[in-house]
């Protein structure tokens, strides 16, 4: 069920990125408007307060960053729980139509870290009871 993957995927990616490009710039605008007040009243030398500031970006881009890579591996991990999730239905679907297409001895048959198992094994002992009668 690539559909139902992608659009779930989709929505997780945007969403963890729209949180790291907002806490960025708060972050980025506070610290950076402290550095300028406390940096404009000391006593320090020009090209030490302008490596402050270039020390600043770089730690907000280092963030960044690290957001992006921590909001990769969680949308690989979604992709693998969805995937076992779809898979699931999708096998369960399958069996579903074939049964409906006449072979009624077609059961679900799940891998082993699939979602769903209680289901499966519920509907199995359903087509099995019915086709007992």
């Amino acid at each position: 069920m690539p559909g139902f993957q992608g659009r779930l995927i989709l929505l997780f990616i945007l969403g963890a990125f729209g949180c790291a490009l907002f806490n960025g710039y708060l972050y980025y605008a506070y610290v950076d408007g402290s550095y300028t007040f406390i940096l404009q009243n000391s006593t320090l030398p020009q090209a030490l307060i302008e490596q402050r500031h270039r020390d600043l970006l770089i730690f907000g881009l280092a963030l960044a960053v690290a957001s992006l890579v921590v909001t990769s591996i969680l949308a690989i991990w979604a992709l693998v729980l969805t995937h076992r999730a779809a898979g699931a239905v999708y096998h369960l679907k399958k069996v579903i139509l074939e049964i409906r297409a006449g072979n009624a001895t077609r059961r679900v048959h799940l891998r082993k870290k699939d979602e769903f198992q209680d289901l499966a094994a519920a509907f199995n002992q359903l087509m099995d009871e019915l086709h007992a009668k």
